[in-house]
C-alpha cells in the first residue's frame, strides 16, 4: 500500500503540532492523490525549530523512519473515501496498529471569513466531531484536500486547524512541498507487524491504564478526612468523547 505512491499530485506538508503550551511537534503529511500518511514525532521540538511566520521555510524534516527502535512516530493513514483509518498508537511501552472506524466529517464552508495565513489567502470552515468543534482555514492556492494529523476533505490543503475547548490543540502549516518527489519515511512491513486493536479496544486499553496509573498516585498521598477527588475523565487530546461513550 505504501509503495504505491506515484509522483502526480504528490505532496508533502510540514505541520507544527501544539497540543499545550509545554510541548510542540513536528508533524509530516505526505499525499499522492489516493493515499494520505501523517507522521508524527514523539519527540517534543525545541522552540527555535519552528521560528517565523506560520507557513514560514523550515531547513530540515524527519529524518528518522518508524521501526528504527530509536523513536516512535505516530502514523495514521488514509485511503480516499474508506470509512476507516489506520495510525499507529503507543501504550506502556508496546506499539499498537489501530483502526478507526472514523466518522464522516461534514464541513461547513458558508462562511465569509478570509484570511492571509503567511503565503496563503484561507477560508474558515468548521464541523463537528467526537465532543467538540473543528475550525479549519484552508486555501484554493493548493487544491488538495488534506491536513494535519485524520483530517481533510475540504476544498484545498489545511493551513490552520484547532478545536474549541478550554485546552485547545493547534496545527499550523510549516512548509509545503508540492509536487513532491521525495521519499516517505515509513516502514510498512513494521507497520503491519504491529499489534493490531480496535480504537475502542486501544482507548479503553489506555483509559484503564490511566485510571491505574491515577489510584496508585492517590494512595501515596495523604489522606485529609472530609475530602473527596473527583476523578472525572478529562482527554487533553482533540477526541473529547467518542461514538461508543454515546451509547
Amino acid at each position: 500500500m505504501l509503495s504505491r505512491f506515484s509522483f502526480a499530485q504528490r505532496l508533502h506538508a510540514i505541520y507544527e503540532y501544539i497540543p499545550s503550551e509545554m510541548a510542540t511537534y513536528k508533524e509530516e503529511v505526505y499525499y499522492d492523490g489516493t493515499v494520505k500518511i501523517a507522521v508524527r514525532d514523539s519527540t517534543p521540538q525545541r522552540k527555535q525549530e519552528f521560528n517565523g511566520d506560520v507557513n514560514g521555510e523550515v531547513g530540515s524534516s524527519l529524518s528518522l523512519t518508524i521501526g528504527s527502535g530509536k523513536r516512535f512516530n505516530r502514523v495514521v493513514i488514509h485511503q480516499n473515501n474508506a470509512h476507516e483509518q489506520l495510525e499507529t498508537r503507543s501504550l506502556q511501552g508496546t506499539n499498537y496498529l489501530v483502526t478507526d472506524k472514523f466518522p464522516a466529517l461534514v464541513w461547513n464552508t458558508d462562511y465569509t471569513d478570509v484570511d492571509t495565513l503567511g503565503k496563503h489567502v484561507c477560508h474558515k470552515a468548521t464541523a463537528a466531531y467526537r465532543g467538540t468543534t473543528l475550525v479549519a482555514y484552508y486555501t484554493n492556492d493548493i487544491p488538495i484536500p488534506v491536513g494535519p494529523s485524520k483530517f481533510g476533505g475540504l476544498p484545498g490543503l489545511i493551513v490552520m486547524l484547532y478545536n474549541e475547548s478550554a485546552s485547545p490543540n493547534y496545527w499550523y502549516l510549516k512548509e509545503v512541498n508540492y509536487p513532491y518527489a521525495g521519499d516517505i519515511p515509513v516502514n510498512d512491513k513494521y507497520i503491519q507487524s504491529l499489534s493490531k486493536l480496535s480504537l475502542e479496544e486501544f482507548v479503553k486499553k489506555e483509559d484503564q491504564s490511566n485510571e491505574e496509573q491515577m489510584r496508585i498516585l492517590q494512595s501515596k498521598m495523604p489522606t485529609i478526612e472530609g475530602l473527596t477527588v473527583d476523578r472525572q475523565k478529562v482527554r487533553g487530546t482533540v477526541e473529547q468523547l467518542y461514538e461508543w461513550e454515546h451509547q
